[in-house]
């Protein structure tokens, strides 16, 4: 666990400032200046890091060899998406220097990523902590165009709510300009914002763990019922469904939707008396439930799709809290929380690939350095 230390580190600082605010936040001076201290500590872990996890492998190549021709010349489905290219253009005729252009996506992410959180929480380096530990250190540092793309999507989300289509729809195609998968947030506009019966999303939430329990390969059934693949999809439907557990377990992630599914329920009107718009984030979550569990045989596919939606739980976990009527229920309830970050943090950010470094502290390891433990890491075994 030695790779993960900086990455607990992180999560247990920004977590204890965010204590401190929440036992002295009737003083705006203290609470100002605490936040901002965890912002700044937050924006140099990641504006200043080296080649940690494993799509710099990409980026930094195409940084490299990055020219305004291939915008000029740009082909569809073979070119990076227009914004982004655009955006690593500009960074590379500034500062020729991949660590800049990192430094830039952080800034930018980061500003987007507040803005969203102004405006649904009122403790921003809690939801900052539930954000790293539900994908957030894998978005900052593998994923530089769906980061960009997700973010300007939760700054479009207010417009639902207001019914503001043309803003909506503009935001929605300037972040699909960053990363095709925004598409699939265009048909939010139209129900994100509906008030979804508690009973119906008991029905449905209970459907999807049924559907994950059973080991029910839902859609490969579908697709092998119309006779499309013959035996090719015969032999899927054996591999996915005897594999299933070794692809997806009943391990602690499980254990945690069960609990974050069941809470939402219990306290489904209470969440909305907290905040109106959180019926967007209860919808949100229903289509993460959704991906999680109903294409689970899809294990990729399964991801990209609830990485889509995992927003929802920035916002839900820290308005939960505020939820429990009893005190002894919201430090249980705190409690795990805090072990299940801390845990999370450490199995999900393990291994030589994820050994920390930073350009202001000690410097990084150079690409060819970093290159090699990729490739020792995950070359095939000899037998």
């Amino acid at each position: 666990m030695i790779y993960a230390i900086p990455y607990v580190l992180l999560v247990i600082l920004l977590g204890f400032l965010a204590i401190l605010i929440e036992q002295k936040k009737e003083d705006e001076a203290f609470t100002r200046k605490i936040t901002l201290w965890g912002i700044l500590i937050y924006f140099v872990f990641f504006a200043f890091r080296g080649f940690i996890n494993t799509d710099w492998m990409t980026y930094y190549v195409e940084f490299d060899k990055c020219t305004w021709d291939l915008l000029f010349n740009y082909e569809m489905g073979k070119s990076r998406e227009p914004g982004f290219l655009i955006f690593m253009l500009l960074n590379k005729s500034l500062v020729p220097n991949f660590h800049f252009f990192v430094f830039t996506s952080t800034l930018l992410n980061t500003w987007l990523l507040l803005s969203f959180f102004r405006k649904y929480s009122d403790n921003l380096l809690i939801a900052l902590v539930v954000y790293l530990v539900f994908e957030g250190f894998m978005i900052n540092a593998n994923l530089m165009r769906n980061a960009i793309s997700l973010f300007i999507f939760l700054n479009a989300l207010p417009s639902i709510w207001e019914r503001r289509p043309l803003k909506y729809f503009t935001l929605c195609l300037v972040a699909f300009m960053f990363h095709f998968s925004a598409i699939v947030y265009l048909p939010m506009y139209f129900f994100l914002h509906r008030k979804l019966n508690r009973w119906v999303y008991l029905g449905i939430f209970a459907l999807c763990l049924f559907v994950f329990i059973m080991h029910i390969p839902i859609f490969l059934k579908m697709i092998q019922a119309t006779g499309i693949g013959g035996v090719f999809i015969d032999n899927k439907v054996e591999a996915y469904t005897s594999n299933y557990e070794a692809a997806r377990g009943f391990g602690m992630g499980f254990i945690e939707r069960v609990i974050t599914g069941s809470l939402i329920f219990c306290y489904y009107q209470k969440l909305q008396e907290l905040r109106t718009e959180n019926r967007m984030f209860i919808n949100a979550i229903v289509m993460y439930f959704f991906a999680n569990f109903m294409f689970s045989e899809f294990a990729e596919i399964s991801n990209r799709i609830a990485l889509l939606f995992i927003f929802s739980y920035w916002v839900l976990w820290g308005d939960l809290i505020k939820c429990f009527y009893y005190d002894r229920n919201r430090y249980l309830f705190c409690t795990f929380i805090g072990f299940y970050c801390i845990i999370k943090t450490a199995t999900t950010n393990n291994g030589p690939i994820y050994e920390y470094d930073n350009l202001l502290f000690g410097g990084i390891k150079s690409y060819q350095e970093r290159k090699y433990i990729f490739e020792k890491t995950f070359e095939e075994p000899e037998y």
